[in-house]
């Protein structure tokens, strides 16, 4: 039995938080259950990687100059607290040397060339995994673990789409059988990088958002796939795991400690950014249970994403800011086929995603991000329909399972809203929310009124 442990920014941020994470990391290995480790790069440093980045596409030497040395500081800083071995140190600080010279080497091409290929980009940004994984590993050999780091290059298949790579899970599943379960079998715990990849012709890629968690859910995949039994993926991170509510507006807010996969989509999508749902679905496709956990509170439960989750009811409450409604009318379309069609049609072709939706005989109303570009949008629904627009919206979307079919969901809703004015409902389309849209500056008070009628 194996289990997948990966651990953000935040958990191996300092000298300090490495050896706590090395700390847990060793009381969970045995021998004969060797644990598969992934690693974000250091908190701060993928921001400091992009900065690298831009400052040296607009040849601003002085601040390129001063990422870099941060970059390598911060790097050097946590392995100097790491209290390792002479030799462990020398071959860390050689590993750290080699990779900021590279970082250096891309940073000079970037300058002269004065453009960011998207190759060259993901080069750059790989590098902060790339020396936080190591420092990890050679932590956990400093407590007594055996330990192993692995390149995720060497692991992990993608496809040519540098910046948003797409996972090659049976070429995946291939290279983890040769390089990762022989390390596993001789009773090794393996320490990678998350987010890196490699394209077919060996160049470095990364996954975009949440790729830390994908390479995870990937490599338990992987796992599953060669007969490995896996427990669970667990995502360390700073939060005790999925709450009832966002606990900075709402301080009552609790610990779920189960959601299912689509319940975790939802609220991702309306606002809960503990877990992105695209991430994990290699894990969730295969029946293992991801495990949010916080790592500055190991002895918490955490919350368990599975594919299907017991009970029924609302779970927890989301809410998203920064939303603009649209809101088109053509009377002389009553009854006409095709309208809708039409009207969404506008909105593809202008590459503007849509959010929620409410229709009626002749009018559709359409939320969309307020930062999404409309002029040309607005233009074109006005060809044949009447346009209106409604600025500085909210979201709040009440989540749980079975709702479209549990009596009484709604009455509670707008009964806990009272006076908050809504713009506009969306019930029905899903079975695991409630969606409505408020004015922005009414929303903290309807989470709060709602988390008191459900969970209060």
């Amino acid at each position: 039995m194996t289990d997948v442990l990966k651990f953000g920014g935040t958990s191996v941020g300092t000298a300090e938080r490495i050896r706590d994470v090395a700390r847990l990391v060793g009381t969970r290995g045995r021998v004969e259950d060797p644990c598969l480790v992934v690693v974000s790069a250091m908190g701060g440093v993928t921001d400091l990687l992009v900065g690298l980045k831009n400052s040296s596409s607009e040849r601003k030497k002085e601040a390129a100059e001063a990422a870099l040395h941060e970059i390598g500081a911060r790097h050097r800083v946590a392995l100097s607290g790491l209290a390792l071995s002479a030799d462990e140190s020398r071959v860390c600080a050689a590993a750290i040397d080699e990779e900021m010279l590279r970082c250096r080497e891309l940073s000079l091409g970037i300058s002269l060339l004065e453009e960011i290929s998207p190759r060259t980009s993901d080069a750059l940004l790989a590098i902060g995994e790339l020396i936080s994984s190591r420092l990890v590993a050679a932590a956990l050999r400093a407590r007594g673990t055996d330990a192993v780091w692995v390149d995720p290059r060497e692991m992990l298949a993608t496809d040519a789409t540098h910046g948003a790579a797409l996972a090659d899970e049976p070429e995946t599943a291939r290279r983890f059988a040769a390089r990762v379960l022989p390390e596993l079998a001789a009773g090794r715990v393996v320490v990678t990088g998350g987010f890196v990849g490699a394209a077919p012709s060996g160049a470095t890629t990364t996954l975009g958002r949440g790729g830390s968690d994908y390479s995870a859910a990937l490599f338990g995949a992987a796992l599953k796939d060669a007969g490995r039994v896996v427990s669970a993926i667990e995502i360390w991170t700073d939060v005790d795991g999925i709450l009832t509510a966002d606990p900075r507006i709402v301080p009552q807010a609790r610990l779920v400690p189960e959601v299912s996969a689509a319940e975790a989509a939802e609220l991702a999508f309306f606002g809960a950014k503990v877990l992105h749902p695209a991430t994990i679905r290699p894990a969730v496709a295969r029946g293992i249970p991801v495990v949010v956990r916080n790592s500055f509170r190991p002895d918490g439960a955490g919350t368990i994403v599975r594919r299907d989750a017991a009970g029924t009811g609302v779970r927890a409450i989301a809410m998203r800011k920064g939303v603009t409604a649209l809101f088109v009318g053509s009377p002389r379309m009553l009854l006409a086929y095709g309208y809708a069609a039409k009207v969404f049609s506008v909105f593809e072709r202008h590459r503007v995603s849509v959010d929620v939706i409410a229709t009626s005989e002749v009018s559709i109303s359409i939320t969309v991000d307020e930062k999404a570009a409309l002029d040309g949008v607005v233009r074109d629904l006005s060809e044949f329909a009447e346009v209106s627009l409604l600025e500085h919206l909210a979201v709040v979307s009440v989540v749980g399972r079975n709702l479209r079919s549990t009596a009484g969901i709604a009455v509670r809703v707008f009964a806990a809203l009272g006076d908050v004015n809504v713009v506009l409902v969306s019930q029905g389309a899903s079975d695991t929310n409630m969606t409505f849209v408020v004015a922005e500056g009414d929303a903290p008070e309807a989470l709060l009124r709602l988390h008191k009628e459900f969970f209060e």
